[in-house]
């Protein structure tokens, strides 16, 4: 008696979705690494918070506007702002991070995507609060609606546009193993 032979697979056809359920899979595996180690370790989103804080006080003195910092919370024109997680880039540039990690590139590119794109996200990040300070000094009443919709769409698409960007720099991406011809 002879053991049955296994069919052997077909080859995948060129629409197949392999790749980008793999590509899914890693994004939502590296974002769940991401938010466990910011739920673990305090420090990560404290330094994004010192950060941001830094940064728009010095923007502010470059421009020559005096800006009172205490905390976390920054003061100018009269009106503040107070600086939480949510205000700084570090979740952004984790989404980033996680959709730069999961596609397939050499490391090298990674690396000087996730590099560029955390520069591009920290200073798209300080201008979005120097923007909003400016808006609450001077029309505190578009506040709410420039912070809830305006700049977190904005946000969104800045990601968006800032991944597309590293996709355009990578090139087109390498094609794989030729296919043997259907027979």
């Amino acid at each position: 008696m002879s053991r049955p032979t296994r069919k052997p697979r077909a080859p995948r056809s060129p629409g197949s979705g392999a790749p980008v359920i793999r590509f899914l899979v890693l994004c939502l595996l590296y974002w769940a690494v991401a938010l466990l180690v910011l739920s673990r370790i305090p420090a990560v989103e404290e330094f994004g918070i010192n950060l941001t804080v830094s940064t728009i006080s010095k923007a502010f003195a470059i421009t020559g506007q005096h800006v009172t910092r205490v905390g976390s919370s920054l003061y100018a024109g009269g009106e503040g702002v107070s600086i939480v997680s949510d205000c700084s880039p570090h979740a952004p540039f984790l989404i980033f991070a996680a959709v730069v990690l999961a596609f397939p590139s050499t490391w090298r590119q990674r690396l000087l995507g996730l590099a560029v794109g955390a520069v591009g996200i920290h200073v798209f990040n300080t201008v979005r609060i120097i923007v909003l300070m400016q808006i609450l000094i001077w029309r505190p009443a578009w506040f709410e609606f420039a912070h809830v919709y305006l700049w977190q769409t904005g946000t969104v698409l800045m990601l968006f546009v800032t991944f597309a960007l590293w996709l355009r720099w990578l090139g087109p991406v390498a094609k794989r193993a030729p296919r043997p011809a259907a027979s």
